[in-house]
């Protein structure tokens, strides 16, 4: 898979799994090398994608496997 692939982030189980892990936002965000804001719109769903390296970032900053943090029932719009 191409890194700058963008890929369905599923912000709700993005949140659940932080919260579970006791981590705070600006905590992953800084391990993922991303801003605590962007990672805030990926987990309320105002940003829906981000590519498929920064999702790998953000879930090894969790420990969980990057399955868990993308939807699994999307559509690709041409």
């Amino acid at each position: 898979m191409n890194h700058q692939q963008l890929v369905p982030i599923d912000g709700a189980a993005l949140r659940v799994l932080r919260n579970r892990r006791q981590l705070r936002q600006a905590d992953v965000a800084a391990l993922a090398g991303i801003d605590t804001s962007y990672l805030c719109m990926l987990e309320t769903g105002r940003r829906s994608r981000a590519s498929h390296a920064v999702a790998c970032r953000i879930a090894a900053a969790m420990t969980v496997p990057l399955a868990s943090i993308i939807k699994e029932n999307h559509q690709d719009v041409a």
